[in-house]
């Protein structure tokens, strides 16, 4: 079943796109209903997902198993369910002016977090 998006939702989605789309070789696929990013490929590696979770549109990083925890500290992120286990997290986007720079950096250390070697310099 497809996430339903609301007006916020759409103009949330729309804005990612443009952020995950200005990596390279990043496309997007839909798995369990959720918008999902990758690089190269439906077979390739996963940079994020959008979502929705307790009100809040979201945003899921991989972060890291050591970096974790410093983003668990700061009530904005929790532990992405069924791959927090990887170091995954997730941002819970406000409903006023998300801060997008942010987030394009999220994505960055995502993407270098799961990128093949040749890619990763590009970032």
């Amino acid at each position: 079943m497809p996430l339903d998006l609301d007006d916020r939702g759409r103009r949330y989605l729309d804005r990612f796109r443009q952020i995950a789309f200005s990596l390279p070789e990043v496309i997007e696929s839909e798995s369990f209903g959720h918008p999902w990013f990758r690089i190269g490929g439906g077979k390739g590696k996963m940079v994020s997902v959008f979502g929705f979770h307790e009100g809040h549109w979201t945003i899921s990083f991989k972060a890291g198993k050591t970096e974790q925890g410093i983003f668990l500290q700061d009530p904005r992120f929790f532990k992405t369910p069924y791959i927090g286990q990887h170091g995954w997290v997730t941002l819970k986007l406000p409903h006023v002016k998300p801060g997008w720079e942010e987030v394009a950096e999220l994505l960055k250390m995502s993407y270098r977090n799961n990128a093949p070697s040749r890619l990763k310099s590009r970032v």
